[in-house]
Order: structure tokens, then sequence, then C-alpha cells
């Protein structure tokens, strides 16, 4: 007998990964857990005790392992109710069932201070923006390592359709010469734990594309030249690794060249608007397809 297969979406990184500032319409928030889309929730496991993963009919609430910061439009929110409607729409596409695991926390880069730092003082500390102080190199460790155990207990097969990185931002305030000299390397160390314990699934560096932001915060264009380089590593790093790619929210089509925001960002310029995370949701499911 076959058995059931299922699909695995991760979605990592900083505050464009918990879709800060962008919360959901009451219509939108998904209260009903959905019968098609699954999730870890904070309550049944955040925490470096934990022997097993609990999966959760998914909600847009509870369901970042991270910070606190509940129905918003998030890539992870805006592709569960997608692919949902897919599903009860008559599956033409042919989608299995969806497991997302989402751990992310605004404000938070790689470089030295930061909690995605690989060597950081091991914490897991919960709460809010502002209150939340967890060592995410090694509760990604953690939480990864249990989700083979977690499949084979439910008797299915699972393929990991993407692990998509949505952060860096914070890292343009780093030195020179901490970017140049450990940037790579620390992202070498943080994609090599991946591979090691996901058996080596897609990764998507999404590409930040900011520039008003950056020059709001520093005018000599220093931020801007530092983003720019972080591009260029995550560059780097897609030829290092057969299993990275690249992804450039500038070909959405609410990108507009030449005005503040290019038609891609909130007011603050630095966090996408609910159509362009949509976007991206709908492009996660036609590349799977």
């Amino acid at each position: 007998m076959n058995r059931k297969k299922a699909a695995v979406f991760i979605l990592l990184g900083q505050s464009n990964a918990v879709g800060h500032g962008i919360p959901m319409e009451e219509k939108d928030i998904i209260n009903t857990p959905l019968e098609n889309v699954f999730g870890l929730s904070r309550k049944d496991n955040q925490s470096f005790d934990n022997k097993e993963l609990v999966w959760s009919g998914y909600t847009s609430f509870g369901m970042n392992l991270a910070e606190e910061q509940d129905n918003t439009y998030s890539i992870a929110n805006c592709l569960a109710a997608l692919w949902q409607n897919h599903i009860d729409s008559g599956n033409v596409l042919g989608l299995p069932d969806l497991y997302i695991i989402q751990i992310a926390i605004g404000a938070q880069g790689v470089t030295d201070g930061y909690m995605w730092h690989p060597d950081r003082e091991k914490k897991l500390v919960p709460g809010k923006l502002g209150t939340v102080d967890i060592s995410l190199f090694p509760f990604c460790e953690h939480i990864f390592g249990l989700l083979d155990d977690s499949f084979v207990k439910m008797d299915m097969d699972y393929e990991i359709i993407g692990l998509h990185w949505r952060g860096g931002e914070n890292d343009v305030t780093a030195t020179d010469e901490c970017l140049s000299k450990y940037l790579k390397n620390i992202y070498t160390k943080l994609l090599d734990l991946f591979n090691s314990l996901l058996n080596t699934p897609p990764i998507v560096l999404h590409k930040i594309v900011c520039p008003d932001r950056m020059n709001d915060m520093d005018p000599t264009g220093k931020h801007l030249a530092n983003m720019n380089y972080i591009n260029s590593v995550f560059d780097m790093l897609q030829k290092q690794y057969e299993n990275v790619s690249i992804f450039d929210v500038r070909n959405a089509p609410q990108y507009v060249p030449n005005i503040r925001g290019n038609g891609l960002f909130i007011e603050d310029a630095v966090h996408f608007t609910p159509e362009v995370n949509r976007w991206v949701a709908n492009h996660i499911i036609k590349d799977y397809e």
C-alpha cells in the first residue's frame, strides 16, 4: 500500500518572515484549523526539551515558533490559505497536505549580537518583539532534528518544497570588517546545518530590495552599499550550493521602478504589502506544481 505523502514548507528569517506591520483583516484570519494544512504551535513546540513535534490544523495565530506576532499577512499565512483553497476548490493541482514550519523574529540578523548568530549562547525566552530572546541556530537544529521521526510516526513520506530565508536586513549595520570577513562563513554554517538535517532541501534566499529604507537609515549610502554586499554574498552562496536559489521580489507585478518603495512595501519602505506576500505564496504553489 502506498504511504501518504506530504509537502513541507519552511520559512525562516526576521520581520519580513513574520509579516511585521501587516495585520490581517478579520475576513482573512484563519480561526478554524485548516483540514489539509498543518503547523507547529508555539504552545506545543517552543521548547528545547520536547522529544517530538506536535502538528495541529493550521491557524493564522500561534504558529510562528519564535516571535509572538500573529494574524499577519506573512508568506506562511498566505500560503496556508491559498493551499487550502486550492484543495477545497477541487484540487486540480493535485496538492498533498501541507506542513508549515515558521521560525522568525523581527530585527534579527546573523552577525554578532543577533539571535541568528550561530555561536550565540543558547537561550529560549518566549514573548513578543522586544521581549522574545531565542538562540535561533540551536533552536532550528533541535526542531529540524525531530522532523524525520515525526513523519515516521505518522507513517507518511514527506518532501520539503522549499526552505525560504527572508532575512539579513539588520546586518547592514555591521562593520565592513565583519561583513567582509565573516558574513559568508556565517551563512555557510547556517546552510550546512539545514542541508545536514534536512537532506539538502531546496533553499531559497530572498534578496534584500529596500534601498529607500537603507537611505532613510543612513543618507550617506553606507547601508545601501552593505545591502548590496549582502546580496552579493547570496549570489556567491548560490554558486557554492547546488540546492540554493535566489528569489527577487522585484519580479512581482506590483513592482514599480523609480518610486519610493517601488510598490512593494507598506509606508515604512521595508515590510512587504499583503499583495506582495500573496504573490510570493502563489509563486511557491506554481513552482511546486
